[in-house]
C-alpha cells in the first residue's frame, strides 16, 4: 500500500462528527502513530472494536495481560506492552477529562488547542496528533 491509510479505508465516516466514528478513528490513530505496519495497526483496531472496545470506558474491563492478548491477536506484538499501558492511560484520561473523543474535539477552540490537548496524553506526539487531525473534515475541526 502506498501513502497512508485513511478513515475511509477503515470504513469510517467522519463527516458528521459522530462520537463512535471519532472514537474509532482516534483509536486507529493511536495505533498508526507507532512504527508498525499500517495493515497490522488497522487489523488490531478491528480486533479491539470486535471485542467491544468502542469507547474509552471499555478499556477498564481489560487488565494489562488481557489487552496485550488482544493486541497480539491483531499481530501488534512488537510494542504490545508499551501500547497496552499507553492505551489504558490515554483512555482513562480521555474518559476522566473529556468523556468522549467527540466532546474533546468540540470543546477545543482551535486546531492548535486540540493539538495541544492531544499531545498532553502520554504516548501521543505530534505525529499521532497529525494522523488524527488530518482526517477530520473542516466541519468537525475547531476553527
Amino acid at each position: 500500500m502506498t501513502g497512508h491509510m485513511t478513515a475511509a479505508d477503515l470504513g469510517l465516516d467522519l463527516t458528521e462528527g459522530a462520537d463512535d466514528q471519532l472514537f474509532r478513528w482516534f483509536l486507529a490513530s493511536l495505533l498508526f502513530g507507532r512504527p508498525i505496519q499500517q495493515e497490522v495497526a488497522a487489523r488490531t483496531c478491528g480486533v479491539l472494536i470486535a471485542h467491544g472496545l468502542t469507547g474509552p470506558a471499555g478499556f477498564a474491563r481489560y487488565d494489562r495481560e488481557g489487552l496485550r492478548a488482544l493486541l497480539d491477536e491483531g499481530h501488534y506484538a512488537r510494542l504490545d506492552y508499551i501500547m497496552t499501558d499507553e492505551l489504558h492511560e490515554v483512555m482513562w484520561k480521555l474518559a476522566a477529562e473529556h468523556g468522549s473523543v467527540g466532546a474533546m474535539v468540540r470543546s477545543a477552540a482551535s486546531r492548535e488547542e486540540l493539538t495541544a490537548t492531544l499531545v498532553a496524553f502520554k504516548g501521543i506526539g505530534p505525529t499521532t496528533a497529525e494522523i488524527f487531525l488530518r482526517e477530520l473534515p473542516a466541519s468537525v475541526l475547531p476553527r
